[in-house]
């Protein structure tokens, strides 16, 4: 069996530890509704011999979820998707399973840990072309597959193409047509710009088929640079408080204790300045997705479509003193992401507020589409469906969600496990622990209701949680191999990454 080879990216090779703890089984096929275990959940499913619904995923890049006003953000940052948020399930506290995109949307659509699937800490890691992904098993139940994707990270070159019938990548095309005078030069990586390959992608689509259609937007990952004409929003509003500064370095670049000199946009320093820059971004992306669902439905599109709107990961702002950033750390501010499943007719509106992790996201899509799941699981996700139908009381959630993050190798990164009110950190590294509980201090225990910032470790005063947690942590970390979806095919050889996503991953930081 081969494997997807190592990439070389900016003169680096970088390595996965491919298909760690695997086990292979057959992929699923398309059968009748019985998948979720639950009688209750089969209602909304679709039976034997009827065509199953079109599956529209968007994803939003480096979106933390308290910044939008479904989740009782002070700005009005998002009527489209609150829109879309009222009349579907809104799942509340829903986490990334590591805040970067590459791992992320690698967990997203292989429904594996990261520890397990070997993409980690970075972006660059190809995934390996053993792992069957979503796309590929909804191709396999008759699908016709299509994906409009705006982050380089998630490119052809990574192999998160696999499954999709056309799959176009916003900084390869020709740029859009030229504005009129007066008007923003094109960006073809902006929100209005993937908006518009979504719908001419969605014209193409064959109507006979089933649909599942991927957009993934690239706003408001930093630099926070909106069009013109959402600059201003926000700015010097009544929840701006131009009185915090952000340190700027002479450094050209910095993301912990300040800023580099680089980064500083139009000669601000006021903290506030970005934060308002940010929640910009995110209403200049929620415009585009309003405009992609007005799209989709003046093209009959919508009539029986599921669609799931979530992101990769959030974004520190300065909390702990980490700025403008993800990655390094596994707080809320970078692991609590959206996450809206809305099925009109289907699916009843409500809120689920207990913990859930995106690693589930694709079982469920695929029980919705009638894939046949044994017991509901794929690979490590549980389909979501029997709580899609009774949502736990919070009260009574004993749910546990696992995210790992940070920056360490050699499988000594952070790990993270919450539940309904504490979230518990360990880190084995000392400079990591003084950001996050205190050096010297490698588990770090947060009461999310007391003090929902992560700001005070109270692993002291609270021992029982701190046991409890700590041997959950144990527990899933150690797990033997697990039963994941894996292929026979053969990979292609390395593929080499081109100029225009070199110079992208530049843009973004990630070079």
């Amino acid at each position: 069996m081969k494997r997807a080879q190592p990439f070389a990216l900016a003169g680096v090779a970088i390595l996965a530890l491919l298909g760690a703890g695997c086990d292979r089984f057959a992929p699923p096929s398309r059968a009748s509704a019985s998948a979720s275990g639950s009688a209750a959940a089969e209602a909304f499913l679709p039976k034997a011999g009827v065509r199953p619904p079109n599956i529209l995923l968007v994803t939003v890049d480096t979106l933390r979820a308290d910044h939008l006003s479904a989740w009782g953000y002070g700005r009005a940052t998002s009527p489209n998707l609150d829109r879309l948020a009222s009349q579907g399930l809104r799942f509340d506290q829903a986490q990334s399973q590591w805040p970067k995109t590459g791992p992320s949307f690698a967990s997203i659509l292989t429904s594996t840990y990261p520890k397990d699937n070997g993409i980690v800490r970075q972006i660059g890691i190809p995934i390996p072309c053993t792992f069957t992904m979503l796309a590929e098993v909804l191709q396999r139940a008759g699908y016709t597959t299509h994906a409009v994707v705006a982050n380089g990270a998630v490119g052809r070159e990574f192999y998160f193409d696999q499954g999709f019938e056309t799959f176009l990548e916003s900084w390869k095309l020709p740029p859009p047509v030229a504005p009129a005078a007066g008007a923003n030069d094109p960006d073809p990586n902006g929100a209005e710009n993937v908006t518009r390959l979504a719908l001419a992608a969605a014209a193409r689509m064959d109507p006979a088929r089933p649909w599942f259609l991927w957009v993934h937007y690239l706003d408001p990952h930093a630099p926070y640079i909106p069009p013109q004409e959402f600059q201003a929003r926000f700015q010097n509003d009544a929840l701006f408080d131009g009185r915090i500064q952000v340190p700027v370095t002479n450094r050209r670049k910095q993301e912990l204790a300040g800023i580099g000199k680089g980064q500083v946009i139009d000669g601000d320093t006021r903290l506030a300045f970005y934060v308002a820059r940010y929640d910009a971004e995110i209403s200049y992306v929620d415009h585009e997705i309003g405009k992609l669902l007005a799209g989709l439905g003046e093209r009959q599109l919508l009539a029986d479509t599921l669609t799931a709107f979530t992101s990769d990961h959030g974004e520190s702002l300065g909390e702990h003193g980490y700025y403008f950033n993800h990655g390094r750390f596994a707080f809320q501010t970078c692991l609590h992401v959206p996450l809206i499943l809305h099925w009109p007719g289907r699916l009843k509106p409500g809120v689920d507020r207990g913990p859930v992790q995106l690693l589930h996201l694709a079982p469920t899509l695929l029980t919705a589409a009638g894939v046949n799941l044994p017991e509901g699981r794929w690979a490590q996700g549980q389909s979501l469906w029997p709580r899609v139908v009774a949502p736990p009381a919070p009260a009574a959630n004993t749910v546990i969600s696992f995210s790992e993050g940070g920056t360490a190798s050699n499988r000594s990164w952070i790990r993270v496990a919450r539940d309904q009110r504490y979230t518990l950190h360990f880190s084995p590294h000392k400079l990591e622990q003084s950001w996050i509980g205190g050096e010297g201090k490698p588990w770090s225990l947060f009461d999310l209701q007391a003090d929902p910032g992560e700001t005070k470790n109270v692993a002291d005063l609270h021992p029982g949680e701190l046991a409890r947690l700590q041997d959950a942590i144990g527990k899933w970390w150690r797990a033997p191999a697990f039963p994941c979806n894996t292929d026979e095919g053969v990979c292609d050889e390395s593929r080499a990454v081109d100029k225009e996503t070199t110079e992208l991953l530049k843009s973004l930081g990630y070079l």
